[in-house]
């Protein structure tokens, strides 16, 4: 039969510290009510002595304050039985004995009721003269419920601090128990999460020791096989897509060239000009496509050499705004952009920046439209902000609901997306255009809007102007 280490280590511990707790604590309490009873006779027995030597009559009202020291109630009686003073009134049909045991050694051995109340019972003749000059029997009576609050105060004090320490003994023997077991608990299931491929690392215990060491090895073990598996992954990622790529691209190309020869044969039947803001856009959206083929075919292969030239980023975007314009239009989406006075120079690959912008632009005009609410506004921002002439910030803002859970993590990695029809492309195209260029891209949730941050080293004035004085 399977014992955990938990249990192995927790029971005897357990067993010999409770077994000695609960002897001590009965025995503790048993000497307890023995002394409980003890003091109250000898208080008793003070109290009648001090009666018996006392010079002054016994009377109802000495008793009575003898019962207010006490506790216990008084009646004197001669030996026919006449009661000649007391501390209470009982009944006419509750009587004493006449003929009691007196001088017993012990004084709360007999019981008797009287008034409806339970009384232990003892008798001690008196030695002396009574108020009406006879000798007499003293009646003592003392109260069981006395007794028993007696007993209770002197025994449940040591069976409540005995109860407490088995309790705590309990806990701390589990707690001990957990604190050894838990960590191996803990690695034992991040094992068994890594055999079913969950390489997410455990936080290390707390007390440097062996298990440690064996927790840290394990994190260790399951980052590597998470890096594995990551480049295992994207490695047959991009060896399928550079089959299928190498396969579509000519015919892609094809389309392209066949598209753009017909967009020239129509401008030239139907007289359209070269400013005909539908045709410039057709012509550039067909070369868009030639590049992006190209950039779409070079995912996995080492980095090419890019020509870093100064760019106006500004200028830039009020060229791209054009071509997603009508995109924006058909969903709906106000697409606001105000171009900042002062100029916002970058250096670098002109045709990247612009794939970076275009990207980013569509995937938030996607965003609005599809994630806005029945009359809602969709709205996308464009601005544009230089920090102290050391960097540029440009940012793009939608009003949609941002990305999904299962994706907002790894929203740069290639072919993750949320989208039905998507390739999950766009946002690493972009993040690899910004990391050529020296920047960093990110997103957040800020004001109930999705916002993209991309940030770019800027070009320096002297520097932009001499560069651009030897173009």
């Amino acid at each position: 039969m399977r014992q955990p280490l938990s249990y192995q280590i927790m029971i005897p511990m357990l067993g010999l510290m409770v077994t000695a707790l609960v002897g001590v604590s009965l025995l503790n309490a048993y000497l307890s009510a023995g002394r409980a009873r003890s003091q109250l006779e000898q208080q008793l027995r003070e109290i009648t002595q001090t009666l018996e030597q006392s010079s002054f009559p016994l009377t109802d009202s000495v008793l009575r304050q003898m019962r207010g020291l006490s506790g216990a109630e008084f009646a004197l009686m001669t030996d026919s039985g006449i009661v000649l003073a007391s501390s209470a009134d009982w009944p006419a049909t509750d009587r004493l004995p006449t003929d009691p045991t007196v001088d017993s050694g012990r004084l709360l051995h007999q019981r008797l009721t009287l008034g409806g109340t339970p009384y232990f019972h003892t008798a001690k003749r008196l030695a002396r003269p009574n108020v009406h000059e006879s000798a007499g029997v003293l009646h003592i009576l003392y109260p069981e419920a006395g007794y028993r609050q007696a007993w209770t105060d002197a025994v449940y004090p040591p069976l409540a601090i005995g109860l407490a320490a088995v309790v705590l003994v309990t806990l701390s023997a589990v707690a001990v128990a957990a604190r050894v077991s838990r960590p191996m608990t803990r690695l034992q299931a991040q094992v068994a999460r890594i055999a079913q491929g969950d390489f997410e690392p455990i936080s290390l215990p707390d007390r440097d020791d062996e298990i440690r060491d064996l927790a840290a090895a394990i994190n260790r073990m399951a980052t590597m096989l998470d890096q594995y598996e990551r480049e295992v992954r994207q490695t047959e990622r991009l060896r399928t897509l550079a089959q299928l790529g190498g396969g579509i691209a000519h015919q892609m190309r094809n389309a392209a060239t066949g598209c753009r020869m017909a967009i020239d044969v129509l401008a030239g039947e139907q007289s359209l000009s070269d400013d005909c803001e539908s045709l410039t856009v057709a012509r550039r959206q067909l070369e868009l496509m030639e590049r992006y083929l190209q950039r779409f075919l070079a995912i996995g292969r080492p980095s090419p050499e890019v020509d870093l030239r100064p760019v106006d980023l500004g200028a830039l975007v009020e060229e791209i705004l054009p071509l997603v314009g009508p995109a924006a239009r058909h969903a709906g989406v106000d697409l606001q952009w105000r171009r900042p006075q002062a100029t916002a120079v970058v250096r670098g690959d002109s045709d990247g920046l612009e794939q970076l912008v275009i990207n980013l632009l569509l995937n938030g005009i996607e965003a609005a439209a599809s994630q806005a609410a029945p009359g809602a506004v969709r709205v996308v921002r464009v601005r544009l902000q230089s920090e102290g002439g050391e960097r540029v910030t440009l940012l793009i803002e939608d009003s949609g609901l941002g990305p999904s859970d299962d994706v907002r993590d790894k929203l740069f990695d290639p072919f993750v997306t949320a989208k039905a029809d998507g390739v999950g492309l766009g946002l690493s195209v972009a993040q690899q255009v910004a990391q050529q260029h020296g920047g960093e891209i990110s997103w957040n949730r800020e004001a109930g809007a999705t916002c993209f941050r991309v940030v770019l080293p800027e070009l320096k004035t002297e520097k932009r102007r001499a560069e651009l004085a030897g173009r």
